[in-house]
């Protein structure tokens, strides 16, 4: 029915099939991919976390709550459902590679208001204090990125990401020994 369309078609038959199995999750997440595919995003996050409920454990619809999260400009919801799936499965290396992403926009933000300071020592001391805090964001990305490549080693956007933040930390040795592990 999706296929053709019929969005509200297969909505009202998910809905109707729950209603005669209540307990049947597959038609839960069924409705909840629905919603997603009509971009639904209250109603997909009420879906999911109804599945949660019976099973708490589902790594991936915990993942997908974070990706949902980050996509709505919630990065703390995010990184809460990230943590969560790395807490139930600590393997998962996508996870951990979502945190980096967080935590590289939040560095960005910090290196937005460096650019911004002039050249006077007042600013020269803002400028040093925001250095530092935005190098331990990065010291955290790094955490994040290694192990996504330890348990990924395939993952070339983490290695190339990784790459740029050993640069940005002045970390030139260890930029280049994973530069050159990176196939093009």
């Amino acid at each position: 029915m999706v296929q053709k369309g019929k969005i509200e078609e297969a909505k009202k038959a998910v809905i109707d099939a729950r209603q005669a199995n209540p307990d049947d999750s597959s038609l839960l997440l069924s409705e909840a991919d629905l919603y997603l595919k009509t971009n639904d995003m209250e109603a997909y996050k009420n879906a999911i976390n109804q599945v949660l409920e019976k099973d708490p454990n589902n790594v991936d619809l915990v993942f997908n709550l974070g990706v949902i999260s980050s996509n709505n400009k919630d990065p703390k919801g995010a990184e809460k459902y990230y943590l969560r799936a790395i807490e139930i499965n600590p393997n998962y290396a996508n996870a951990y590679f979502n945190l980096s992403a967080l935590k590289i926009d939040e560095s960005q933000v910090i290196l937005d208001q460096m650019n911004k300071l002039g050249t006077s020592a007042a600013d020269n001391k803002k400028y040093d204090a925001l250095k530092k805090q935005r190098d331990a964001i990065l010291e955290v990305v790094v955490k994040h990125l290694e192990k996504t490549i330890s348990l990924d080693d395939k993952n070339t956007a983490a290695k190339t990401t990784l790459v740029s933040v050993y640069n940005a930390l002045e970390m030139t040795d260890k930029a280049k020994a994973l530069k050159a592990t990176i196939k093009e």
